[in-house]
């Protein structure tokens, strides 16, 4: 499992999900000197870099990611030019590129299908089809708020000969899940614009998402969206819960509802036990995939495919909050196909799965975004560690389907050490990294106190360097920590 953010240019790729769980192992384990159970690769770099990767973006663009980053065409948009386009060519203006938006914005709001399919070419049949399967899946979602804004354009908007003009439009969808996010987010779209004449509509005949910069892990920015990729919407909503699968896959989601809603309220229950300040979601939105194309390709278009069995991505809010930048809410996305999901019960089920990722969500919007370059650094064992803790909470070590094999590994010749970023992805020993960050936290809380551990893992999510959150939280240096609990973990696996 992992955790996410969304992508954008220059950043790392999206992601503050880092607890990826790969294939459970299968029943019949390793011999003694054997590695535990594979675990896919862990890209919680890469989607830290989605947030980060939006935020790029806009700093490129000029401005904040979701406050308008204000029309750009080349050098013949100017005033000259588009004054002799008034005269005798073709302009398409800021002022009726806003309206576009706006009337498009309204007709969502009054859940008026022909207003919202105006903006569109009605000689393109696909996308106007597509764009009316897409309204009628928005209207199947508790959202609060829902406009359409203006990212950037690009390309020519007027031309002094009268041929016409064609060029892109990025396009912010802000929304706001009500009851789930805590503030508007985006979901950025690329609109191909064109006018044909002096006196044409203005008309779109393209739509796609809008293409993320740099070298993140995401090709867009939080495209698309489950009611982009699927031609018909699913949703289940429980009082913790929003649960949104292909309605192909109904009984799937009303399934999984229950363990989703489950998982919730156990993540808020030890949340809300370890006492830290500040606003927490109510609940929170879940996409069922199947398989890793769809895991690939939800809210993002990865640039390596998905291995893990699911993930968690905090998005950027739409506006800035005393002049930050912060998570505006979280997705979760499971894939369904991996055995996890399988199962029929016990510790290492599916609800395993989604309190892990709930766990992620619940800490993502600590994140300090203008910490960037040190959340990107954040110690995997403290971000995966803690998420095994809480979706294990209440249950011991040795519930773990990595406690076997890990205290082979142990006995045979442990080196006692805090697993570093470096060798994390090491795929011989992400699982038995997984599991040493789980026992860290264990540790962490009886010696000190379950108060202190989300404090700790709040001051680390925050940018704090992981020695000097120990000092300034545990009251340890992080050697002394690290020497405590290589002592623990030798006990757990006599």
């Amino acid at each position: 499992m992992t955790q996410g953010h969304p992508p954008a240019a220059g950043w790392p790729p999206p992601g503050n999900a880092d607890p990826r769980y790969g294939a459970a192992p299968p029943p019949a384990q390793p011999g003694p000197s054997g590695p535990p159970p594979a675990a896919p690769k862990s890209r919680r770099r890469l989607w830290i870099g989605l947030a980060a990767g939006a935020l790029a973006l806009a700093v490129c663009a000029g401005t904040a990611v979701g406050v308008g980053l204000g029309l750009r065409g080349d050098a013949e948009d100017g005033p000259a030019p588009k004054a002799a386009a008034g005269a005798n060519g073709v302009t398409v203006t800021d002022a009726e590129l806003t309206a576009l938006l706006d009337r498009h914005s309204k007709a969502l709001a009054a859940k008026d299908l022909d207003g919202y399919l105006a903006a569109f070419d009605p000689a393109r049949k696909e996308l106007i089809a597509g764009q009316t399967q897409l309204f009628r899946n928005l209207a199947k979602l508790p959202l609060s708020v829902a406009r359409y804004e203006t990212i950037e354009q690009q390309g020519r908007t007027s031309d002094a000969f009268g041929k016409g003009v064609t060029f892109q439009l990025d396009v912010s969808f802000v929304h706001q899940f009500d009851g789930f996010d805590l503030a508007p987010v985006t979901e950025w779209y690329r609109w191909t614009v064109v006018r044909t004449g002096k006196d044409a509509p203005i008309r779109v005949t393209a739509v796609t998402g809008a293409p993320a910069g740099g070298n993140g892990g995401s090709k867009t920015v939080y495209y698309p969206g489950p009611w982009d990729k699927w031609r018909e919407i699913h949703v289940e909503r429980t009082p913790h819960a929003l649960v949104i699968a292909d309605a192909a896959r109904a009984e799937v989601a009303k399934r999984y509802a229950r363990t989703a809603e489950a998982a919730v309220v156990h993540d808020l229950a030890v949340w809300r036990a370890g006492g830290l300040p500040g606003p927490v979601p109510n609940g929170f939105v879940f996409a069922l995939a199947k398989g890793k194309d769809e895991l690939t390709t939800l809210y993002r278009i990865g640039t390596e495919k998905a291995t893990e069995a699911g993930f968690s991505l905090g998005l950027v809010a739409a506006e800035r909050r005393d002049g930050k930048d912060t998570i505006g809410g979280t997705r979760i996305v499971v894939d369904t196909e991996e055995p996890y999901f399988t199962r029929t019960g016990g510790a290492n089920d599916a609800g395993m799965v989604f309190r892990h990722e709930v766990a992620h969500s619940l800490m993502t919007p600590r994140t300090d975004l203008a910490a960037s370059d040190a959340f990107s650094k954040l110690d995997e064992w403290v971000v995966e560690g803690f998420a095994e803790y809480v979706a294990f909470h209440g249950r011991p070590l040795s519930a773990s389907d990595r406690t076997a094999p890990a205290k082979r590994l142990v006995r045979d010749g442990w080196n006692g050490r805090l697993p570093g970023n470096g060798e994390w992805d090491n795929p011989d020993r992400l699982g038995f990294h997984y599991w040493l960050g789980h026992a860290a936290m264990n540790h962490l809380a009886e010696k000190h106190g379950e108060a202190k551990l989300f404090r700790f893992v709040e001051a680390v999510y925050g940018g704090t360097p992981a020695d000097r959150a120990a000092r300034d939280v545990l009251g340890v240096s992080l050697d002394e920590f690290e020497a405590g609990w290589a002592a623990y973990v030798r006990a757990q696996a006599r």
